[in-house]
């Protein structure tokens, strides 16, 4: 019987080391095994995790009738008698099985940092109501048969009908419900992340394919390379805007791993232009940086002649977002995708700075898609700064707790921010409360300083893979009534949980019951769980997620050619909606008098507030601008809020802050 040839890289792929799954596994033989004492150690960490601070048990217990504690307690009476790599599979499965994307054991060496991959990427589009697979990506590092290429529609995998396949991979995924589970099934079809999961069993993929008509075979071997991604480090600057936030923002975190590497791996193996305009980026803010040193702000690059023509909009966090004018059946509309809340220069001022510039001088009125697929969360307060962008209501965070109990009173007593939890969980012990008080993580007036930017209608787009703190964008766009929500499956990832790994936990927690984990291992756990506000107040994101209030079924079309029908119906929500504008500008001042030229449309009246005191209210909205003068306070800031209103309806607002003159 003759088999395809098994596929291969190119010479000089660029990919630094990488091996075939028996060259790895060879390699792995080689290492050092965990000792008895360092897999008690891992075992017993586990348990305080678990057992003492996980806010979810009691809810993963309820709602997937499994209890990791037990399993735990027998794999320390057991463990003596497995080998290396079952034991990590054990741990592994135990966190698998509360399906918390948050909660992890992260593999140690040899595993860790590594990635084993296919070089093609498959999805799912809809075709009459039945799912289809298709390949929409081949690395240009590949060598494979000539008939694999994007637009070839997968069949079998390993003699697997593709529907029984994908959803055999979900079985054995952590995603809070069937659609996260999925949508990360899929995914694993041809990348594996071995911080959090063990490698391939199958040395190679034997895939079956349809090309116009004829059946294809090939061969795709499993390859793993180190992975130069590191989402664990880094401090997040807390100046200018951010100034106001009291805690570190690396502990304010809520993140996906799995998905943060995935999506810069995918940009690795399938998106040679955007490496290469990030590169061109970071370059650029070098020159500038060793010019006019750390003060030097980020620059914005001038487009490609090619950006020109694509209608791509510039900027300078190409990594974290990017940002286009797209022509739909329906209008043109503007386009911002958010790749991540987890910047990898954790600089979370300079990521909002940018949205801002674009929000403010880049998008038409007309509409605004925001996209945040694939977006595995990351920093909370860049996730919830920036609502308050996008309307005119007050934002309030989400609230956040802890599970009740001695250990989380010993923790939130021995760390100064999270003092403020521990008197209601000292009183449960009368109470019987199971959870603590909430207490936003993101400072109310923080999330609301700048106030309103883009004026016109927005929708968002979402998918299973929206995890952690995109969850909390998703949800706050929901209960601020921001906009409709397009989903392209039916339920975000559902993660509501502030995340903190075990050394970080360690090294704040003085005289706590956490211990060095050896071989390089990490643990994370959900720490305090986020309860959503407005009509939805009380309700928890874990598990639950942000439903779309309509939902599109990925073409064919959508997945070869740049999501082509999903922003037509994007559009056709946005086209629904009443474009508006509203823009303050500094005429004159003299002494404490402001003039300003106040310019609105789609609007009937507009007040005028100076540090929440009404100095003018009820003028006569003009789209072609009226000037209105107010009074300021001597010798302090000032902020200047107006307020657009269409016949008594709050629709806009902008707000301006002046330094005393």
């Amino acid at each position: 019987m003759v088999f395809p040839q098994p596929s291969k890289l190119i010479t000089g792929h660029g990919l630094g080391t990488v091996r075939t799954m028996p060259e790895f596994r060879a390699f792995v033989d080689q290492q050092p095994k965990l000792t008895s004492e360092q897999r008690s150690v891992l075992v017993e960490q586990a348990r305080v995790l678990v057992e003492d601070l996980y806010v979810h048990l009691p809810l993963k217990r309820a709602m997937h009738a499994v209890d990791p504690v037990q399993r735990l307690r027998l794999l320390a009476h057991r463990m003596g008698t497995l080998d290396d790599r079952t034991f990590h599979a054990e741990l592994l499965d135990i966190f698998i099985s509360v399906r918390d994307l948050h909660t992890n054991y992260v593999l140690p060496a040899p595993f860790s940092g590594r990635v084993a991959f296919l070089g093609v990427l498959v999805e799912r589009f809809d075709d009459g109501g039945r799912d289809k697979w298709v390949i929409s990506k081949v690395s240009d590092r590949l060598e494979t048969e000539a008939s694999l290429q994007a637009g070839a529609v997968v069949t079998h995998w390993n003699g697997a009908p593709m529907e029984q396949a994908v959803w055999r991979h979900a079985q054995q995924e952590a995603g809070s419900n069937v659609p996260a589970r999925v949508a990360r099934g899929l995914e694993s079809l041809t990348m594996r992340y071995l911080v959090v999961s063990l490698p391939p069993d199958e040395d190679w993929v034997d895939l079956r394919y349809e090309v116009g008509g004829q059946v294809h075979e090939a061969r795709l071997t499993w390859f793993v390379a180190s992975s130069a991604a590191d989402i664990f480090g880094g401090e997040a600057s807390a100046t200018g805007l951010l100034s106001g936030l009291t805690t570190p923002a690396d502990r304010l975190v809520g993140v996906d791993l799995r998905t943060e590497l995935s999506r810069r791996t995918k940009k690795v193996l399938f998106a040679p232009d955007a490496m290469q305009e990030e590169r061109r980026v970071a370059d650029l803010n070098a020159d500038a940086y060793e010019t006019f040193g750390a003060e030097a702000a980020a620059v914005v690059p001038e487009p490609t002649e090619k950006q020109i023509a694509d209608n791509i909009i510039a900027t300078s966090r190409p990594d974290d977002l990017t940002a286009k004018l797209v022509d739909t059946d329906h209008g043109r509309f503007g386009y911002l995708r958010l790749w991540t809340f987890h910047m990898k220069d954790a600089n979370i001022l300079a990521f909002i700075n940018e949205v801002i510039r674009l929000l403010d001088d880049e998008f038409p009125p007309k509409g605004l898609i925001v996209d945040v697929r694939g977006n595995g969360g990351g920093y909370v307060i860049a996730a919830e700064f920036l609502l308050q962008l996008l309307t005119p209501r007050r934002i309030t965070p989400e609230p956040a707790q802890f599970i009740n109990g001695a250990t989380t009173l010993n923790l939130c007593g021995a760390v100064d921010d999270m003092m403020p939890w521990a008197q209601s969980i000292k009183q449960a012990t009368e109470t019987g409360a199971q959870y603590s008080v909430g207490i936003s993580l993101s400072p109310e007036d923080l999330v609301n300083i700048v106030g309103q930017v883009y004026h016109g209608p927005v929708v968002l787009i979402t998918d299973a893979l929206c995890y952690s703190a995109c969850d909390m964008f998703a949800a706050g766009f929901v209960d601020h009534e921001i906009g409709e929500v397009l989903g392209v499956d039916a339920n975000t990832g559902a993660g509501g949980a502030n995340v903190l790994e075990h050394e970080a936990l360690r090294g704040i927690w003085t005289g706590g019951p956490l211990q060095q984990l050896p071989a390089g291992a990490r643990m994370r756990v959900s720490l305090r769980r986020t309860l959503r506000v407005g009509v939805n107040a009380g309700q928890p994101v874990e598990d639950l997620g942000v439903r779309p209030d309509s939902e599109h079924a990925m073409t064919l079309d959508d997945v070869l050619n740049g999501n082509r029908d999903l922003l037509n119906a994007a559009g056709k929500i946005l086209s629904a909606g009443t474009p508006r504008v509203l823009e303050a500008e500094v005429v004159s001042t003299a002494g404490q008098s402001l003039t300003l030229k106040l310019t609105a449309t789609a609007a009937t009246s507009l007040d005028v507030y100076v540090n929440g005191r009404p100095q003018a209210i009820g003028v006569p909205a003009s789209a072609t601008g009226s000037n209105v003068t107010v009074q300021l306070p001597p010798a302090t800031e000032s902020v200047v809020r107006i307020e657009s209103f269409d016949n008594g309806t709050l629709v806009g607002n902008r707000q301006l802050r002046l330094e005393p003159s």
